[in-house]
């Protein structure tokens, strides 16, 4: 008789987990922020950023790459991916060192994307 009442509760307990089970893994899909930043005062000067550090919308964050931007001493190319991001938000700084940027100036949330920057501050 308890073999009888065991095994319901058994098959019971087996449909649960597979019911609470998670979903199939799926690929990631890789989202890239890109494009160009400059830095310009309140005098209208432009000045070349000292770094910048992507924080996406689920949480991942890291600094960005940053290369010239030809050109211009004052622009740089800027590049973070990441997967299944969301939007971004590019942290960058503006005057002093890259050791102790004078400012960090944080954009609006973006998509994944090229988008040219310049950073008031």
């Amino acid at each position: 008789m308890r073999l009888l009442t065991a095994a319901p509760a058994a098959a019971t307990l087996v449909a649960a987990a597979a019911l609470l089970a998670a979903p199939s893994a799926q690929a990631l899909t890789p989202q890239t922020v890109f494009g160009t930043v400059t830095c310009q005062n309140s005098a209208q000067q432009k000045s070349r950023p000292t770094g910048a550090w992507v924080v996406s919308e689920k949480g991942e964050s890291g600094p960005s790459k940053l290369s010239d931007g030809g050109g211009h001493s004052w622009t740089q190319n800027y590049t973070f991916t990441t997967y299944d991001a969301g939007r971004f938000r590019v942290v960058v700084g503006c005057g002093g060192t890259a050791q102790a940027p004078g400012k960090a100036v944080v954009t609006d949330w973006m998509n994944p994307g090229r988008h040219n920057l310049t950073m008031n501050f």
